[in-house]
């Protein structure tokens, strides 16, 4: 079962990837249940698969075409539960924004279902 929450976690990093630098979503429209929940730290709540991906096109929309890159680390898994922790630079100018994170998420017949997360923005090196 470790194996199975493993594999998951990382086909979720790769289809993350895909729609936050490319706005590919088919990696999410094929690994989150249609009536997946998001819950943040922060209180926003996403009650389903359609209302992740708007937001994620929204947020992809008001960084005004800067390119995305993220580094994600696979923390652990066991049954049903993984987590990930990841950090996201956007390359905005004239300042590039990097965002830290954590999730937590649950699984039922290789579906994301629930996920839990927090994340903040820290100091951006943007390599310069």
């Amino acid at each position: 079962m470790a194996d199975d929450v493993n594999r998951f976690a990382q086909e979720y990093i790769e289809a993350q990837k895909a729609a936050w630098e490319r706005s590919d979503f088919s990696g999410l429209m094929a690994l989150e249940d249609a009536a997946v929940v998001f819950q943040n730290i922060n209180g926003t709540v996403f009650d389903c698969r359609d209302a992740h991906i708007r937001a994620v096109e929204g947020m992809r929309d008001s960084f005004n075409g800067a390119s995305i890159t993220q580094d994600w680390q696979y923390l652990l898994g066991s049954g049903d539960v993984f987590s990930l922790a990841y950090t996201w630079t956007i390359h905005s100018v004239p300042q590039p924004l990097q965002i830290a994170g954590i999730l937590v998420g649950r699984i039922r017949d290789h579906k994301l279902i629930e996920e839990w997360g927090a994340n903040y923005p820290v100091a951006a090196d943007d390599g310069d």
